[in-house]
């Protein structure tokens, strides 16, 4: 009975910590910058809803694990260009060569652009006539090498660009990969029929804090 009973009183403890520890979270929405990093790169990996850390081996993976590179066997190219809606398209080109006992270098671009949108004022709530452009930029430079058949690993440099009509932002960020190859679930016993394990930091730089005349507030002197 008290079996019985120790289960159902855990599992209501935890949910209930867990919903003061959301509670007591403080409201942050909206206040995190270039969301654009956070947008899957590859039909194959959307498709796996993004659990592809541990087993991209093509030029995507200078987004999802810089490591992955470094099973690259031939040089790639590598095109991606997604619609979205409200006008917001994305885009991403980079290329890879596999240099041998050097390891795999990899240049990408990735774009997000927001299309065009109507000024107002709070005069002109419907529109003053003008419009403004908003779009954003990630130039990522990637370097990989395998060390052995079972380790692999990898790191990128990206510069961030954001522009909101007269208004820009820049940054600097890393990402570190690291791909393993274990004997766990192996049905022959060898490390690349087994697990593989995938570990990936990412975006990990600057702040990026937006400058120009936008942001300043006339005020009217008597």
């Amino acid at each position: 009975m008290k079996k019985s009973l120790l289960l159902p009183i855990m599992c209501c403890s935890l949910l209930y910590a867990q919903s003061l520890h959301a509670g007591n979270r403080p409201y942050r929405v909206g206040t995190t910058a270039a969301n654009f990093l956070e947008m899957g790169i590859g039909s194959a990996a959307n498709a796996m809803g993004e659990a592809y850390t541990s087993v991209t081996r093509d030029l995507s993976s200078i987004y999802w694990n810089p490591s992955g590179l470094g099973y690259m066997e031939k040089n790639e190219v590598f095109f991606m260009y997604q619609p979205w809606i409200a006008d917001i398209n994305v885009g991403f080109v980079g290329a890879a060569l596999v240099l041998p006992r050097i390891g795999v270098i990899g240049l990408s671009v990735t774009n997000m652009d927001y299309g065009r949108t109507e000024v107002t004022s709070m005069l002109m709530q419907d529109g003053t006539g003008e419009t403004f452009a908003a779009s954003e930029y990630a130039f990522t430079a990637s370097y990989a090498r395998r060390l052995a058949q079972w380790f692999s690993f990898g790191a990128s440099a990206k510069w961030v660009s954001s522009g909101i009509w007269h208004m820009k932002a820049n940054a600097l960020a890393l990402d570190l990969g690291v791909m393993v190859n274990t004997h766990f679930f192996s049905f022959s016993g060898e490390r690349e029929d087994g697990m593989t394990i995938g570990m990936s930091i990412s975006n990990y730089g600057t702040k990026l804090a937006y400058d120009g005349i936008d942001l300043l507030r006339p005020i009217d002197i008597l």
